[in-house]
């Protein structure tokens, strides 16, 4: 980039790419020009149509933009010669009406809007670009629709949809917006909506705080988030996705705080009604059963002894106390070094069926007695299991508080909260994706990196349980590289649960159930699938 920063011609190029500035004749000839005989400049451009794309994709927050996001972090990559190719092709082919004019229609989808509009002004039209508007129509899709397609709404322009789904970008604030018919919403300015009815979900980057959702009874105001609001004849509810929104009343009363996993309703009357986490009504799966096969992914549960410590004094006290650090040794040895396992107290013997779901009564149904719920509890699930087929594998999910997933005596996934030794002490990667909703809604989904995996079985040990106290919930998905998966209205992929043994109708009946919650009350999902089983090796 060094070369090109005082040249007249590239700065031009980005400037009108930037500011979608109209170009006069000549000077287009003249960079046209340029363009086919400087093949480093070709190259440069290139590179900033690529990552420029690739920014705006990553920052929506999308899961379409998943593998922009991780392509972010590597540009040694950009940009390749097939890329560039298509880049030039594309900029140097001819419209079949008049072969004297420039077309710029990028293959690659993925490059998104951004990437599309880099070259416009290069189009032989001399005209001024219509008005952009507030937002730009990205995604229009259902049956039935009410409103008319268009690319540009604008400022104080009315939308309407019976039934479908809406994915808007306001152009200044670079607020991605999701929607659901019946939606009925206006667009007041660059930074505020007017929702009457329907749900929308906003995904905010930091140029866009302080953007506001309007309804009949409250406004919000975004601190830099992602969040959902619905609103109909009976009220309005908000669900905090991620960071911070202010709630406000209609009057100048004082504006109250609502952070990451937190829901409120609001009554036509302003009436608030708070619900916290607790209150979400995550269900729990009943347990599974204990007779354990040669084909099944076997293990134990194990808490501490009952009055054999003190009661700890305070939080931190806890933190030094708890299960969760005394199982440190066991998986920095991968899990070869068991010798301080006999200090547990254990319960029956454990067969797995997932990691789904809220796990509240999971130590009392499993007969672990006589422990100590200050400290904690943790299931231990190990064996040897076989992927579906070779490729490469991710892990995504996340629990309260602990979980954990080792391939062959290394952790490979780590999903646990904020304060699990875990996620402190074992520094495993992982990369946190708040905007997509968890049934442990105060964080979202966390994923590892992608693993590589043969034909030939794996060790597997996988680590869930609670730091203190039984109020545990968590969830452990996997995805395949390549694979389509579902998404929902709300853009989020539907990984499968990582299972090795498919779930009888009974339990499948359970898991639709979480499922609907999930998809109803905080607008997530999952799937189950199975081509997506692990199979447990014989001997295991």
């Amino acid at each position: 980039m060094k070369k090109f920063e005082k040249d007249t011609d590239f700065l031009d190029l980005v400037a009108a790419w930037h500011e979608n500035r109209t170009i006069s004749p000549s000077r287009r000839k003249e960079l046209l020009q340029r363009l086919r005989e400087d093949q480093e400049l070709r190259i440069e451009l290139a590179r900033e149509i690529e990552m420029a794309g690739l920014t705006r994709a990553a920052q929506a927050g999308e899961p379409r933009w998943l593998e922009l996001e991780e392509k972010l972090g590597d540009v040694s990559g950009l940009t390749n010669p097939d890329f560039e190719k298509e880049v030039m092709d594309k900029l140097f082919e001819p419209t079949p009406k008049d072969s004297s004019k420039i077309s710029f229609f990028p293959k690659l989808a993925w490059l998104g809007v951004a990437a599309a509009v880099v070259l416009i002004f290069l189009n032989l039209q001399d005209q001024t670009p219509n008005d952009p508007g507030v937002a730009q129509v990205m995604r229009l899709e259902g049956e039935n629709l009410v409103f008319k397609q268009k690319q540009f709404l604008q400022k104080g322009e009315e939308f309407i949809i019976e039934q479908g789904l809406v994915e808007m970008a306001f152009r200044e604030t670079g607020v991605n917006l999701v929607g659901t018919g019946p939606l009925n919403m206006t667009l007041v300015s660059n930074d505020r909506v007017f929702l009457k009815e329907g749900e929308i979900k906003l995904v905010v980057p930091p140029q866009g705080i302080g953007f506001v959702v309007d309804t009949m009874e409250r406004k919000f105001v975004d601190l830099g988030t992602s969040f959902v609001v619905q609103a109909n004849e009976q009220g309005s509810k908000i669900l905090v996705l991620d960071g911070e929104v202010a709630v406000g009343a209609r009057d100048d009363s004082p504006s109250k705080l609502m952070s990451k996993g937190s829901m409120a309703d609001f009554d036509r009357d302003g009436k608030m009604k708070l619900r916290g986490e607790k209150e979400s009504g995550v269900p729990e799966l009943s347990v599974p059963p204990i007779i354990q096969t040669d084909f099944s992914l076997n293990g134990k549960i194990f808490g501490i002894k009952k009055e054999s410590e003190p009661r700890p004094k305070g939080k931190d006290e806890v933190q030094e106390l708890t299960i969760t650090k005394r199982f440190l040794p066991l998986i920095k040895s991968g899990f070869k070094n068991q010798n301080k396992l006999g200090q547990f107290v254990q319960g029956r013997p454990l067969r797995f069926s997932g990691i789904a779901g809220s796990y509240n009564h999971f130590p009392e149904n499993v007969s672990l007695n006589s422990y100590s719920t200050i400290h904690g509890w943790m299931a231990w699930y190990s064996g040897k299991v076989k992927a579906p087929e070779p490729g490469k594998y991710r892990f995504w999910g996340y629990a309260d508080n602990n979980l954990l997933v080792s391939i062959n005596g290394k952790a490979v996934f780590e999903g646990s909260r904020s304060d699990s030794h875990f996620r402190n002490e074992l520094k495993v990667f992982r990369n946190n994706h708040p905007s997509f909703p968890c049934l442990n809604s105060r964080s979202g989904f966390a994923r590892g990196k992608w693993i590589t995996i043969g034909d030939e079985p794996v060790q597997i040990d996988l680590l869930f349980g609670e730091r203190s106290e039984n109020l545990t919930s968590g969830i452990l998905l996997i995805e395949k590289e390549g694979v389509p998966y579902d998404k929902t209205y709300w853009g989020q992929p539907m990984w499968p649960l990582f299972l090795t043994e498919f779930p009888t109708d009974a339990q499948l009946a359970e898991i639709d159930q979480l499922r609907m919650h999930m998809e109803e009350n905080i607008k997530g999902s999952f799937s189950v699938s199975e081509d997506a089983v692990w199979k447990v090796t014989s001997g295991s």
